[in-house]
């Protein structure tokens, strides 16, 4: 009996390349041994529900699409006890977790290395009562990513984050936070503030190889306190693109779990995707959640 794979694809993530790849995924499958379903999305988190109602039925699950359609996928896995192998193939505008796992976004290599791969392991955060695979993210250039209009990303890719970003400089906010974990206690005022399980946010390289693994149960925490002057942010943006951290301006540490909270709501994204308003967030990480199909050169 063949072995069976369902494919879920968005048709709206990135130029809509994955209608282009539809194709090569289907005919790998099939010369590879699978019998192919393919399930094209018809709405917000209808790849989630897909998920939750179908991946028991097959023997691997694969994911076309941006980072916001692999986030629904994982998401809807995480609510089921017994979790189906989940392939994924980029076709978003960043695609920031494919590229820390190291996965092609050519649609026939990609296939490829599912369909002859090796499963990886892979944390994933729980934020709250919701979940998210690489990034939950406050304060400065995090609302980029959900108000960038899909046009504009599939128009200019990349530089629509960073053309949009340029709006929002002249309204950084402060937040005063206090962050608790692993025994200890922070609090001051920042103005940017991330807890990832990747290399890679907005496309730029964050972290050292040596700090980002995604199967060491814990995460990569990173704040920014506030430039009192333009020479304050110059020095901030160039610690970032040296993936250097600036002691005056920068806190980095890592931690299994993490709970911040403020007098004020603070907006959050989780994945690139809107993550909602709140006060006071608990995120954990849940080590080797779900297994990723990914090359057998990469898990070596």
């Amino acid at each position: 009996m063949k072995k069976q794979a369902m494919v879920v694809m968005n048709p709206t993530a990135g130029k809509g390349a994955g209608k282009n790849t539809l194709f090569a995924v289907a005919d790998g499958l099939c010369r590879g041994g699978y019998d192919a379903v393919v399930m094209i999305t018809q709405r917000a988190n209808h790849a989630r529900d897909l998920m939750i109602e179908r991946s028991s039925d097959f023997d691997i699950v694969i994911c076309i699409g941006g980072d916001g359609t692999l986030n629904e996928s994982v998401s809807g896995l995480m609510a089921l006890h017994d979790r189906t192998p989940l392939g994924y193939i980029p076709t978003g505008t960043v695609n920031d977790f494919a590229s820390t796992l190291h996965l092609s976004h050519n649609g026939e290599e990609a296939i490829q290395d599912i369909v002859d791969g090796t499963l990886f392991p892979c944390d994933i955060g729980s934020f709250n009562e919701r979940y998210f695979t690489y990034v939950a993210a406050f304060g400065a250039f995090t609302e980029v990513s959900y108000t960038t209009s899909q046009s504009s990303k599939n128009l200019l890719g990349r530089v629509a984050y960073y053309l949009e970003g340029l709006k929002h400089l002249p309204k950084i906010k402060t937040y005063h936070v206090k962050i608790e974990y692993d025994g200890k206690l922070i609090e001051d005022e920042f103005i940017f503030g991330a807890i990832s399980n990747s290399r890679f946010i907005g496309g730029n390289t964050f972290y050292s190889t040596k700090h980002a693994q995604l199967d060491d149960g814990r995460f990569e925490c990173l704040l920014i306190r506030p430039p009192q002057n333009p020479l304050d942010l110059q020095a901030i943006a160039a610690a970032l693109l040296k993936q250097e951290l600036n002691d005056k301006f920068m806190i980095f540490f890592t931690a299994e779990s993490i709970k911040i909270t403020s007098e004020e709501e603070i907006a959050w994204t989780l994945d690139g995707e809107n993550g909602g308003i709140m006060k006071a967030v608990t995120i954990k990480n849940c080590p080797h959640a779900i297994d990723f199909i990914i090359a057998k050169e990469h898990n070596e």
